[in-house]
């Protein structure tokens, strides 16, 4: 699936993302945790789009009243509020999977604007060959669990692997779009696929 290359249109059910959602929370464990960054970027695009019925919901359902950018939760809590907000995100963005792309392109955002994220965006001269050292640790610092790699495949091309991470890949879709974006890629192109029951692949090109 590429980005950015052409609209979607029409409803697109999120009953099969929500079914690949729950699937991803049985096989995770009480170990396996997301930044508070990840939740706040839901909430976020919650109340952008005006939805703050739906916003006081997931937090009644997370059960906290709020969630730290940089406190480490446990990843079952945000698929379960991913899985509430998705109907409502996916009817806003013609789809539940370029919903799950724009959730991912919010986190990305939020974590550049913030701590290690920020230092990663103040280095000069910026470049999206940067993404080779840098996107995997930004992954790293924010989750604990995964194995992230980015491999060129030519110029202004590459492939950024995840394996065992929790995230479907229209969300890394998301993240690779908004980071090549910020390090100075023009016509940005990301195409991913699931290679795995939790592993997926992302090739991305730039002008």
């Amino acid at each position: 699936m590429v980005v950015g290359l052409s609209a979607r249109t029409g409803w697109e059910k999120a009953d099969g993302w929500e079914g690949e959602l729950e699937r991803r929370i049985c096989l995770s464990s009480r170990e396996d945790t997301v930044r508070g960054m990840f939740f706040n970027g839901t909430l976020d695009v919650l109340r952008t789009l005006g939805h703050q019925a739906l916003v006081r919901r997931c937090l009644d359902e997370s059960g906290e009243p709020y969630f730290l950018d940089f406190f480490n939760y446990p990843v079952r809590l945000h698929y379960r509020m991913v899985a509430t907000a998705l109907p409502a995100l996916a009817d806003a963005y013609g789809g539940s999977e370029e919903a799950l792309r724009q959730l991912g392109r919010l986190v990305a955002h939020r974590f550049l604007r913030l701590g290690v994220g920020k230092v990663m965006l103040s280095l000069r001269p910026l470049s999206p060959r940067q993404l080779q050292s840098t996107l995997p640790m930004a992954y790293r610092t924010s989750v604990s669990f995964g194995e992230y790699a980015v491999r060129w495949m030519g110029p202004q091309s590459g492939r950024f692997t995840s394996r065992r991470d929790f995230m479907p890949y229209p969300f890394h879709e998301g993240v690779m779009q908004t980071s090549l974006e910020l390090w100075g890629g023009r016509a940005v192109r990301v195409s991913g696929r699931q290679t795995g029951g939790l592993d997926s692949e992302c090739d991305f090109w730039w002008q």
